[in-house]
């Protein structure tokens, strides 16, 4: 009797631990966008500001979704190193004494914010019309928001990234979604900070806002010579300047369409609140599946074929429940704040339909870099989530155009 009720017991505990095999990306992904709520964090920060900060000029409103978006991008192309490096062994999980293929992905991530700020300013500058002489100012302003944001998010990613692996987490599903919530604050701050600069402090403002820029190129100058006989550093500045080319000029579409809808946002202001979040969950949902993908590239796990994605249907499926999870709660939280139905469904609305796009984009993304020869870490997340920032803020934008 005895043995039979051990015989019952041990069936009992394999058949939990199969069921939490199942379903264990799903767990793993509602655990790694438990940190996206930190985007209302964002979210109220930019709401406070946005009247009487954000919308002081044209350009400073055009440039904050650029600023998400292109910190996504730099940061995802991080995390996608990360991610790779430690699994292959490539990086060590720890800050001090690693290896140099971390040191070169880590300082690449200068150039490469550089170059988004630069781009921003003069895109910004042109579709807001702004006069000439304010050029200066947007390019500096831009190169203040990339270097200060720069210097707290990239620590930031690397101690999650350790810690995740270091205790056993996958950091293709965990890493993204935690460090990207992360640097939707830091870079919100960092952009109210430099506008502060710029606008209320007239004259010293201005003179401290050149001060961090030209710093920042001069701290380039010093990293491209002490890189400038190794391969991997212009290997990733070349494979990801593409990227964050495209990346940049999609996220500005974002804020041509947050132009367009600029004085319907001060009456909805729970879409403000909630925005970062919404843009953070959804291009978490499909990073963690594109960084997957990666993964199994590199492993050889996978076929390079984009016919095999439904070989990963069950996966896609946990991941895509999660996030809707997720939406679900933001959308309750826009409703407590306004009251109105309309905002709950704007974010329900916005997620099913932009989500299955940008799902595929980002596997087919993966698997036509990697058969092409390219790292898909350089490409999966910068494309996939500028072009989610895109059309989710062009979906949102027309809904709420729509329903408010």
């Amino acid at each position: 009797m005895e043995t039979d009720n051990g015989a019952i017991n041990r069936e009992t505990s394999n058949a939990r631990e199969k069921a939490g095999r199942r379903f264990k990306i799903f767990w793993e992904s509602i655990f790694s966008l438990s940190n996206t709520p930190l985007g209302l964090v964002a979210g109220v920060i930019f709401a406070m500001f946005y009247t009487n900060l954000v919308r002081f000029r044209s350009w400073s409103i055009a440039i904050y979704p650029t600023i998400l978006t292109t910190k996504g991008v730099i940061n995802g192309i991080l995390a996608g190193r990360l991610s790779t490096g430690l699994h292959v062994g490539l990086i060590n999980p720890s800050l001090t004494k690693n290896t140099r293929y971390y040191y070169i992905i880590l300082n690449s991530q200068l150039a490469l914010s550089l170059l988004i700020g630069l781009l921003t300013s003069f895109i910004a500058f042109l579709i807001t019309s702004t006069p000439l002489e304010e050029l200066n100012i947007i390019i500096f302003t831009s190169l203040a928001v990339q270097a200060i944001s720069l210097g707290l998010i990239n620590p930031a990613t690397a101690i999650v990234a350790f810690i995740a692996y270091k205790r056993g987490l996958d950091p293709d599903i965990v890493l993204y979604p935690f460090s990207s919530s992360i640097a939707d604050i830091l870079s919100t701050i960092s952009y109210v900070i430099s506008l502060m600069i710029a606008f209320w402090l007239n004259a010293a403002g201005n003179i401290i806002i050149h001060i961090i820029g030209l710093i920042a190129i001069f701290l380039l100058c010093i990293v491209t010579y002490r890189f400038r006989n190794e391969s991997e550093y212009w290997k990733t500045l070349r494979e990801s300047f593409l990227a964050v080319v495209i990346a940049t000029l999609i996220a500005m579409i974002s804020g041509f369409f947050l132009l367009q809808i600029e004085k319907q946002l001060e009456e909805a202001q729970e879409i403000l609140i909630i925005y970062p979040a919404l843009i953070d969950s959804l291009g978490d949902v499909a990073a963690s599946f594109g960084s997957i993908t990666t993964t199994r590239l590199h492993l050889g796990l996978v076929k390079a074929k984009i016919s095999d994605i439904g070989k990963q249907f069950y996966d896609l499926t946990q991941i895509w429940c999660s996030g809707l999870i997720y939406y679900s709660i933001y959308g309750s939280i826009a409703y407590l704040i306004d009251r109105s139905v309309k905002s709950f469904f704007i974010a329900i609305i916005s997620f099913i339909l932009v989500s299955p796009i940008i799902i595929l984009l980002a596997y087919s993304v993966a698997i036509l870099t990697f058969k092409n020869g390219l790292d898909p870490d350089n490409f999966v997340i910068p494309i996939e989530t500028s072009v989610t920032d895109a059309m989710l803020t062009t979906c949102i934008a027309i809904l709420i155009f729509l329903l408010h």
